[in-house]
């Protein structure tokens, strides 16, 4: 490895712990104090939201450059079968929850009240649920990349006794103060989350073909699922979220 990509490693782990919880919560801010007084302020959120995680993969091409077999060492390969059946049960519970809330109001009211709380960075006009929807796929890519595929090899190569579970808790963790801006419920929501995406990613590579197994076998996951599953549950609320539908509160 050469050392501009050691470096930019370095840093890209520091700027992913320290750095941008507070960039999005100052996105955040900005978007708070302009909705009142730019009709755009949404549209130009989501925009910066694009290209701001796209700048991250610019980065980790440059590190990942004059690595052996680069694909490989982040976890862009093809995930083994029981990756597609997880991804194929998740995509169908998120498909399910979507057709039994629609068919339900009353638990159609009581998510849109729930997403109420998050209405300062939903969509309300059809361009804003066009970008948000770009927003959501760019999410399910490049915050994999970013907080799967090299959070947790960068973890596993500085930390090798840490093991698998600790390894995905911390990544989960890293993953949940980057949505500070939430508040401590979403924080702890997103913690969840990250963790849940880390297990998907281990479980969609050798894990499993490994146990049983005299050799020793490197430890890979694979990223195909857990960005697809990354980007549907993201637009979960895309489908579930109608502002225009104003939710009653509960007497």
């Amino acid at each position: 490895m050469g050392f501009i990509s050691f470096l930019l490693m370095q840093m890209l782990a520091a700027y992913t712990v320290l750095v941008e919880p507070l960039v999005r919560t100052n996105f955040h801010r900005m978007l708070k104090k302009r909705l009142g007084v730019d009709a755009s302020a949404r549209l130009l959120y989501y925009r910066t939201q694009v290209l701001w995680e796209l700048s991250w993969v610019v980065v980790l091409v440059i590190i990942l450059l004059p690595i052996p077999q680069p694909l490989s060492w982040i976890g862009l390969t093809v995930p083994d079968p029981i990756g597609w059946i997880i991804l194929l049960a998740l995509a169908f519970g998120i498909g399910l929850s979507i057709v039994l809330l629609r068919r339900n109001p009353g638990a159609m009211n009581s998510m849109q009240l729930s997403l109420e709380k998050q209405s300062t960075v939903l969509p309300s006009t059809p361009s804003e649920r066009s970008w948000f929807a770009i927003t959501a796929i760019t999410a399910g890519i490049c915050e994999e990349l970013l907080y799967r595929g090299f959070l947790i090899r960068y973890i596993l190569t500085t930390f090798p006794g840490l093991g698998l579970l600790f390894t995905s808790i911390i990544s989960g963790v890293i993953y949940g103060l980057g949505h500070a801006y939430q508040g401590r419920r979403g924080v702890f929501q997103a913690t969840l989350n990250g963790f849940s995406y880390a297990i998907l990613f281990f479980l969609s590579g050798n894990l499993l073909s490994s146990f049983g197994s005299s050799q020793p076998v490197a430890i890979t996951g694979s990223l195909i699922p857990v960005m697809v599953f990354h980007a549907l549950a993201e637009l979960r609320t895309l489908w579930l979220w109608h502002p225009e539908d104003k939710p009653k509160k509960k007497k």
